[in-house]
């Protein structure tokens, strides 16, 4: 489980926290306790009540309101990938450091990156890229697990440009792909190039 997701699963153990307090402090006599505590004096009294009402639908609302927003965001994120047009990109890899190229396919889908990337021996210098119909940009992500370590560049007729943040693991590689495939626009927020 990456940090992305252990955030999600703490903001929705927070959210059933929160929904959890509303019910007790709803069914408790805690509050009614320390308004009649505070009977001293009338300004006192509806503080208190006033206090102890934002306490407890104050966490009842936010409670909710990070659930409800988190599963809309997890559910528009699910979606969105089917929502995305189409796009042709030529799947190829190579090996012997350039010398030896193979088109794996002239349309590639998640399922061709995946099955492809899980399929080379990352011992191995290998090469993997992600070009477009007419040949003039191309995303690549390259390099072995033992000696030379993982890389990603973006090519287009004017510029070459690398990924700043070093990758670590073939899934980084796969999902730096993905995230091409599914538009340019998606990729280039989610990474920094220079």
């Amino acid at each position: 489980m990456n940090e992305r997701n252990y955030k999600i699963a703490r903001l929705y153990v927070l959210s059933l926290i929160l929904i959890i307090s509303y019910y007790f402090l709803d069914n408790s006599e805690t509050i009614t306790e320390l308004i009649e505590n505070n009977r001293e004096g009338r300004d006192s009294g509806i503080i208190m009540f006033v206090f102890s009402a934002i306490i407890k639908y104050g966490s009842l609302v936010i409670g909710l309101g990070i659930f409800i927003f988190l599963s809309f965001f997890i559910i528009k994120e699910k979606l969105a990938p089917r929502s995305i047009s189409k796009r042709n990109l030529t799947l190829l890899v190579s090996h012997d450091f350039g010398q030896v190229e193979k088109t794996i396919s002239k349309k590639a889908t998640n399922k061709i990156i995946r099955n492809t990337m899980n399929s080379i021996n990352w011992n191995e210098f290998h090469i993997v890229q992600l070009e477009n119909e007419n040949g003039n940009k191309a995303l690549h992500v390259s390099g072995n697990l033992s000696d030379d370590g993982l890389a990603s560049g973006f090519v287009t007729e004017d510029d070459h440009i690398l990924l700043v943040k070093p990758l670590q693991t073939v899934d980084q590689m796969t999902e730096i792909l993905l995230d091409f495939l599914k538009g340019e626009e998606i990729w280039r927020n989610k990474y920094e190039y220079k």
